[in-house]
């Protein structure tokens, strides 16, 4: 027979720790669609200073499509070959920017990145934790924009 006394008090359990995840990100950092932000203008003026040199080779160019309703998401393009979504992800205890590059020949992923929105530590380098096509960093806006660029450029995330 199933407990569901047991069960309820195990899931309330459950609720409870990620409130307090939740309320505990909240009290330790800023607001993350700030940080966010931050990473969106970055990515623009990146994006700028890549174009121009682009367009000196007579290359592919850099571009953003703008979807409407997808605030915590960009989607840059780097000619008609590759398609990049950098995106916010709001998790339990932390957040995330998630850069995900897709590309031919048939549209599936070819490379993914992760960067902790660590607003107390800005700025500084932390060591990296690196899975088998998953790295995760912790940056800066400027850095993880140049990261994104570069992936871009080159198809794939280091």
């Amino acid at each position: 027979m199933i407990d569901y006394a047991r069960l309820a008090d195990r899931a309330k359990l459950t609720q409870d720790a990620d409130r307090l995840a939740v309320d505990k990100q909240k009290k330790q950092s800023a607001n993350p669609c700030a940080f966010f932000e931050q990473v969106k203008v970055r990515l623009i003026e990146e994006m700028n200073k890549a174009n121009v040199e682009l367009h000196k080779r007579r290359t592919a160019a850099l571009g953003r499509n703008h979807l409407p309703g997808f605030d915590n998401e960009i989607f840059l393009t780097y000619g008609t070959d590759a398609l990049c979504r950098v995106g916010l992800d709001v998790l339990r205890g932390g957040c995330r920017i998630t850069a995900v590059i897709s590309g031919p020949p048939n549209g599936n992923e070819l490379s993914r990145k992760e960067y902790r929105c660590d607003q107390e530590a800005l700025c500084s380098e932390k060591p990296r934790a690196e899975g088998p096509e998953l790295v995760i960093a912790e940056s800066c806006p400027e850095e993880i924009a140049a990261d994104i660029i570069l992936g871009i450029l080159i198809g794939r995330f280091r």
